[in-house]
């Protein structure tokens, strides 16, 4: 896996601001978020414990922030987003250790207030050194709360990228991402499958990402598409099987790290992230509309409920 370098991690879009440094909690990394209008960002960068990014719509009265990664805490979980908690574990980083990030305000006191401090959602990421996942599916646990040791309750997963799923071939590191109204406590985790599954298999070779010919409406498409069986079916013969849970991100390397990944938005990342079936061949399929993204690599990592991350590219000449 890639050595992870201290420097800033940078949200797609965001806007940099010249930071202004808080009194930290001991142990702590902290950061004063100014008042602005624009997107506002700082990554909280443990080296090899991980970094994590907090970015804000709007800042409506300043407000610091203290985070301090934790190695091998104890956690448990509660809610429906973690159902079988005696399967669901930590993900361990290169380092040998899983990390939990505790979020509180300027010295561990309270965090800022939505509504009060700031407005809209915070679109959190992490980058972390580690092994793809194999037999599970990732989830980024959130536990809100006052206290530091609150349980995990909410999987706020809604981008994950590993170029390296599932075999090292860009070995750049993992990303996850999600948003959340408030901030308290975060964690990388792997869950099992569903219902018990000991997981379906994508047919080789796994995901492809083809660039279309497509006039319509000038959009240029890139179909993400894979073949899917039950465990120690036959990729040749099927049965194929439908997947209604899979999803897709797509991320490239961070300008300022390339170990990293940061994702990119799409014109259909929102509500049309679903794949169809096509009955006639046996395949999932869902159309990227790639407009307005710049010339370069980009990564497509699908997850589903039903197999382990799989990663492919496409290029954008």
């Amino acid at each position: 896996m890639a050595k992870r370098i201290l420097t800033l991690l940078v949200f797609s879009l965001a806007l940099f601001i010249t930071p202004s440094w808080a009194s930290c909690l001991e142990g702590a990394q902290c950061f004063t978020f100014p008042v602005s209008s624009t997107p506002t960002f700082h990554t909280f960068d443990f080296g090899t414990d991980g970094a994590i990014t907090f970015t804000f719509d709007t800042v409506l009265v300043s407000f610091d922030l203290d985070v301090t990664a934790v190695e091998d805490a104890l956690f448990t979980f509660s809610g429906p987003d973690f159902p079988d908690p005696g399967t669901t574990t930590c993900i361990f980083y290169s380092n040998g250790h899983c990390v939990r990030y505790n979020v509180t305000g300027a010295n561990g006191g309270p965090v800022p207030v939505k509504g009060v401090n700031f407005r809209g959602l915070i679109a959190v990421l992490l980058n972390y050194d580690s092994s793809p996942i194999f037999n599970g599916i990732p989830a980024f646990g959130h536990a809100p709360g006052d206290t530091t040791t609150a349980a995990f309750s909410e999987d706020i997963l809604t981008f994950y990228v590993d170029p390296n799923a599932p075999a090292c071939t860009f070995c750049e590191d993992p990303g996850m991402g999600g948003k959340v109204p408030n901030i308290s406590s975060f964690e990388a985790f792997k869950k099992p499958f569903a219902n018990g599954a000991q997981g379906d298999v994508v047919c080789s070779p796994g995901v492809t990402a083809v660039s279309q010919n497509s006039t319509y409406g000038n959009n240029p498409i890139v179909e993400v598409s894979f073949k899917l069986v039950a465990a120690g079916g036959n990729c040749n013969t099927g049965p194929f099987l439908r997947d209604k849970t899979a999803t897709l991100s797509v991320g490239i390397p961070d300008p300022n790290n390339s170990n990293n990944v940061v994702p990119q938005p799409l014109v259909n990342g929102g509500d049309s992230n679903k794949f169809h079936f096509n009955n006639q061949n046996g395949v999932n399929v869902q159309d990227i509309n790639t407009n307005g993204l710049p010339s370069g690599t980009y990564f497509v990592t699908v997850i589903s409920t039903l197999f382990s991350p799989v990663n492919t590219t496409f290029i954008i000449p």
